[in-house]
């Protein structure tokens, strides 16, 4: 009994300066107002890979990984809740998610139903459609008919770029893409990670040049102005430490390259990304 107990207190001061440092978190982690305390409930799309996606029956993808690099930091367990783009927001705003694993572009609709975290990309956009019906520009789809995911805020960027375009909202990337091999819409406008991905998977496909659709940014409920300077502090850490920049090589191809005006949002942020810290 008396070696057990030895044992016990040897362990316990072993243990004492790593439950010292990590009490402040598990504190913060407490006090943040989310659903269920110490946990990150985040809403996630099954099939906008590289972004977020189901891989194996495990939620998957470069924002995927950032949302568990941002929990981890604030000391949350992150729980994801797939749904459509088009119920994001709304679902956010109604608490039904703390936020989501998805770079909302920021818009002045969306900025009267939630708050938005400071920036975690600035959104670039291609129009994809079929080598034998190629569309070299966005322009071009003036006067076409293009599919783009219900909800999407690319919508006006579109009808701004080609005034005459007829546009056919889905639910997803993955009715869009089925529409567009089809036949049944002459492309498909999409944010340029995906449309590299859809190209890749697809050989019949191709895509135009990249336009700037705006801010990207997580959002969160108007209400819980604790959580957003919370998710902002540990979003300013990863990207200045590389964790971010790691994670954009990672799941991006090489043609995909992180926008200058996010180095310039995040002073000391590198171009080189930061080795995986250890387990």
């Amino acid at each position: 009994m008396a070696l057990i107990r030895r044992a016990f207190l040897m362990l316990t001061a072993l243990a004492a300066p790593w439950l010292a440092l990590a009490a402040p978190w598990l504190a913060q982690a407490a006090e943040l107002p989310t659903n269920t305390p110490g946990e990150l409930r985040v809403a996630y799309r099954t099939d906008d890979k590289p972004v977020s996606f189901l891989q194996d029956g495990v939620p998957s993808g470069y924002f995927v990984e950032l949302m568990n690099e941002i929990g981890r930091r604030l000391g949350l367990k992150v729980t994801y809740v797939s749904t459509t783009f088009a119920a994001m927001v709304p679902a956010v705003q109604n608490h039904q998610y703390d936020t989501a694993a998805f770079g909302v572009l920021v818009t002045p609709e969306r900025l009267a139903a939630v708050d938005f975290s400071t920036a975690v990309s600035y959104g670039q956009a291609q129009l994809v459609s079929r080598k034998d019906g190629m569309l070299a520009s966005v322009a071009s789809a003036g006067g076409k008919t293009v599919a783009i995911t219900r909800g999407s805020a690319l919508i006006p960027v579109l009808r701004k770029i080609a005034p005459t375009v007829t546009i056919k909202e889905f639910p997803n990337v993955a009715s869009s893409t089925n529409a567009l091999r089809a036949g049944q819409v002459d492309g498909l406008f999409t944010g340029n990670a995906t449309a590299h991905e859809l190209v890749k998977k697809h050989p019949e496909l191709v895509a135009s040049q990249t336009v700037e659709s705006g801010i990207n940014a997580i959002p969160v409920a108007k209400d819980r102005p604790a959580l957003l300077a919370a998710l902002n502090k540990a979003l300013a850490s990863v990207m200045v430490d590389g964790t971010y920049t790691r994670l954009f090589v990672k799941w991006n191809p090489p043609a995909v390259e992180i926008p200058d005006r996010l180095y310039a949002d995040y002073p000391g942020m590198p171009h080189a990304p930061a080795a995986a810290p250890a387990r």
